[in-house]
């Protein structure tokens, strides 16, 4: 029997805990218990990714629940904690809990952006008294200045894709590609962080299939997910090939590439979630559960840089 926890993407995107904001290409609908043992049981679970340039994110306090009991905020939000988190040389951020939605808080002071190379020092007390710490330092910014279309095997540029400095949600309609015509790859400088992530979601959720899955019956085609998150993939070349077979449906998709701090690495090359699928990955060692690197507690706290792309897949004729 194993301790159910949160799960929620993107996405960032905790797959065992996923980021609601994040992913960031991963369900909202997973159920972690796989990954954690009995004695996890009321444990505070922290769910919080800080994104260079963006907003300091909400953060979830959580604790864990019994085996056989199913996970709700109802039931395993924590109400009444007192949450603080301080930027190195700078500013002490002070959370305020959500009125409508148990374990919730938002930072008081709007407007705060979570900036690059910097130490941030998250502080839990819990109503009874339980403390939770951990420390995440930003990555650089990240930026991607090509999204190519190549051949199929690879060898010659076909497309150089829009962005969307340049382009803006024009995008979508600028980067009309036909499912699985040709390789779609990003190419970047690498920064100085231990891996990335990368992030697939369908944003059109009401789009027809983009390949016939007639030998599936209905109760498997609903649970075809429209969001998909890879492993943790090195990209020591500076490249990071993104697989078709990740895409299912027509319409609309953003893709993100997060460059991952240590945390966010450690946590997803050591979840099983995220091991396995054809993006690749440099984690390959077997774990017997995630690496938090929270004191007093479990879940995430780290952070990353991004970027995206945006394109509009079309069905072959």
């Amino acid at each position: 029997m194993m301790t159910k926890l949160r799960s929620n993407t993107a996405m960032a995107l905790l797959a065992a805990m996923a980021l609601p904001a994040l992913l960031v290409g991963c369900s909202t609908d997973r159920d972690p218990g796989e990954l954690f043992g009995p004695s996890e049981e009321g444990t505070l679970v922290i769910d919080a990714v800080l994104l260079v340039d963006q907003a300091l994110p909400t953060i979830i306090l959580t604790r864990a629940l019994a085996p056989d009991e199913p996970f709700s905020l109802e039931a395993a939000g924590e109400s009444g904690a007192s949450i603080v988190i301080r930027e190195e040389g700078g500013a002490e951020i002070v959370y305020v809990e959500s009125r409508e939605t148990l374990g919730t808080y938002f930072p008081d002071v709007h407007g705060s952006i979570v900036k690059p190379l910097t130490k941030y020092d998250l502080s839990v007390i819990a109503a009874d008294g339980d403390r939770l710490s951990a420390t995440t330092t930003t990555p650089a910014r990240f930026a991607i200045p090509q999204w190519l279309l190549l051949d199929e095997d690879g060898a010659g540029v076909r497309q150089e894709l829009a962005r969307f400095p340049e382009t803006g949600e024009s995008t979508y309609v600028r980067n009309s590609l036909v499912f699985s015509d040709g390789l779609l790859e990003a190419r970047f400088d690498r920064p100085d962080v231990p891996a990335f992530h990368v992030g697939i979601s369908s944003l059109d959720l009401e789009s027809d299939f983009v390949v016939d899955l007639d030998f599936l019956d209905s109760l498997d085609l609903a649970m075809i997910e429209r969001a998909a998150s890879s492993p943790a993939l090195a990209g020591e070349d500076g490249t990071i090939r993104l697989p078709w077979f990740a895409i299912f449906f027509q319409g609309r998709y953003k893709i993100r590439i997060h460059a991952l701090d240590e945390n966010w690495y450690d946590f997803v090359r050591s979840t099983p979630y995220f091991n396995g699928g054809g993006f690749g990955t440099n984690a390959g060692e077997e774990f017997e559960r995630p690496i938090f690197h929270v004191e007093g507690g479990i879940g995430l706290f780290g952070s990353a840089a991004v970027d995206s792309i945006g394109l509009f897949v079309l069905p072959r004729e």
